[in-house]
């Protein structure tokens, strides 16, 4: 039912901020445990894309020149430094259209991106932008805050609900879990007391738990009442001292 999920090549946008360069710590983390090689991703906004301030096609020649230069020798550095396999790109366009079609073009199994940017990225990271990324795609997206420094994932948070997409993620969660020796808190989210919802809903999460015990990954597991789905989660999560919150899109 759950299939082994395997990371080989990670994703990281990057606009060169201290937000930017935390994602790309964690993402170094994250592919020394999977063995896996890095995509450093820099998407230069055109002027097409930034209304009557666009600067001049020698400006964006210019700029496109320097992001270059910037991103080979950070990619340089990296790879020298942690012994992994760096590539890296600059593109230009609408930031989460290029994130999206780079990522897809190179198979990448994960994002790693910060949660704050600088420039035009601002929007781009607490905008709609981050949201059809999120929802675009093709790989699992992983958001860093700029004070998450440590990279660490001792409690990883799992919320179920009703919807039939919430078992989808599972893998992932085993597969984090694993290579961080984490334990999974599963947060079992009611919203319906119907008898025959809570049924399909406690054989869906028995599952799940089954599962785990045959991957000996430690786990616990707390059912919720309520309507509010997003603020028992964050409490819950606060409660647990959870490092990771493991969400579908439709969550």
């Amino acid at each position: 039912m759950f299939n082994e999920f395997k990371i080989n090549r990670i994703a990281v946008p990057t606009d060169f901020s201290d937000t930017a360069n935390v994602a790309i710590d964690h993402a170094v983390d994250i592919a020394k445990r999977f063995d896996a090689e890095l995509f450093l991703l820099h998407v230069l906004e055109t002027g097409a894309y930034q209304g009557i301030f666009a600067p001049s096609k020698k400006t964006e020649y210019d700029e496109l020149e320097n992001a270059q230069q910037k991103l080979q020798e950070e990619a340089y550095l990296l790879e020298r430094k942690t012994g992994l396999n760096v590539s890296q790109e600059v593109v230009s366009g609408r930031i989460y259209e290029e994130i999206v079609n780079a990522t897809t073009e190179r198979k990448t199994d994960l994002i790693v991106m910060g949660t704050h940017g600088v420039s035009g990225w601002a929007e781009f990271f607490v905008g709609s932008n981050a949201f059809k990324v999120v929802t675009q795609s093709p790989c699992p997206v992983l958001s860093i805050q700029g004070n998450a420094s440590k990279a660490e994932c001792e409690n990883i948070i799992l919320p179920i609900d009703g919807t039939p997409e919430t078992r989808q993620k599972v893998r992932f969660a085993a597969a984090m879990a694993k290579k961080f020796g984490s334990t999974i808190h599963i947060a079992s989210l009611i919203s319906d007391d119907d008898s025959n919802v809570r049924f399909e809903f406690e054989k869906k999460v028995a599952q799940i738990v089954e599962y785990l015990d045959r991957e000996e990954i430690s786990h616990t597991e707390t059912v919720l009442s309520g309507s509010n789905l997003a603020t028992m989660t964050m409490n819950f999560a606060e409660s647990k001292h959870g490092n990771l919150i493991v969400m579908m899109t439709e969550q």
